[in-house]
């Protein structure tokens, strides 16, 4: 089935978003968790657990209007920029210091799946 207008309006405005958040390195791997999990860190600190192979994402976003529209949210395309890089050799983009995350939407768990440096420099952030 095609896409109709409000579906392509609304993709485009969420990638514009997201290729914001992967410039400002708000887009985190999570090294050890399922494959393809990423957090991705929302302009307001929130911590948002992504998998780019299922496109599912734990953001209000997503779980109301873009399952309605049928289309990915702007962290799941922004975590999914980021993985199709790592995956052409582009690698991950410089991570600048991440806003601080609200601590109850980024568990301990998760934590402690990504990369060390990527954990320590954000947990320089909660605490």
């Amino acid at each position: 089935m095609a896409m109709t207008a409000k579906q392509a309006k609304a993709v485009a405005e969420r990638y514009q978003k997201a290729l914001e958040l992967v410039e400002q390195g708000r887009v985190f791997r999570l090294y050890g968790g399922g494959e393809g999990d990423y957090v991705v860190v929302n302009g307001d600190g929130v911590a948002y657990l992504v998998n780019v192979i299922s496109g599912e994402c734990a953001c209000p976003d997503a779980q109301y209007r873009c399952s309605k529209l049928g289309i990915l949210c702007k962290h799941a395309l922004a975590a999914l920029i980021v993985h199709e890089r790592a995956e052409k050799g582009a690698g991950e983009p410089p991570q600048p210091p991440a806003p601080e995350p609200e601590p109850a939407r980024l568990s301990r768990i998760e934590v402690d799946l990504m990369e060390e440096e990527q954990a320590r420099r954000l947990l320089e952030h909660l605490f």
